[in-house]
């Protein structure tokens, strides 16, 4: 008779990655500097479109915009609207990500995965999920001005740098 907590059955080795999901969590959003935009860079415009902002001048009455033909507009204020990428990617995919979890929590118990793999996934996931949205994400629409400057209405994609600046890391706590 095999006994339930010997080496013969992988037990301890499940017992102790059980623990170890406590030892871990996972870092998913903008976290990579692209090309000449800084990662701090990357994070304003993110959080800017993740909860909207209104900006207005602080030298003087007007904000003035370059324009991409090397013109300049002069504005009392500009508003941008929320776009939630971030917020609205975890969101809409919570199912996938739970099922994920189940799925890998299974895994640990069969001794196929490690508690590390499984945040390593996840975080996978929950990395190519805000990806998508940033695609994804068509309204509200660019205000005409921001349309006529990017020459497009693709409200989160200019460069693609917010796009490639998603990654995750797994963090030991």
């Amino acid at each position: 008779m095999v006994e339930l907590f010997s080496d013969d059955n992988n037990f301890p080795k499940i017992k102790e990655e059980l623990r170890s999901l406590n030892r871990y969590r996972v870092e998913v959003g903008v976290m990579v500097p692209v090309g000449n935009k800084s990662l701090e860079f990357l994070q304003m415009i993110a959080t800017v479109n993740e909860f909207g902002a209104e900006i207005y001048p602080k030298n003087g009455p007007y904000l003035i915009v370059p324009m991409k033909d090397g013109t300049f507009r002069k504005l009392k204020h500009v508003k941008i609207p929320e776009r939630s990428f971030l917020r609205d990617g975890i969101d809409m995919g919570m199912s996938k990500i739970q099922e994920t979890v189940e799925d890998g929590l299974s895994a640990i118990f069969n001794g196929r995965m490690t508690a590390r793999e499984l945040y390593e996934e996840v975080g996978l996931l929950i990395k190519q999920r805000i990806k998508d949205e940033i695609v994804l994400k068509a309204l509200p629409h660019n205000a005409p001005l921001t349309i006529e400057n990017k020459g497009k209405d693709d409200p989160l994609i200019d460069t693609g740098a917010l796009h490639s600046s998603i990654d995750l890391k797994v963090v030991e706590i």
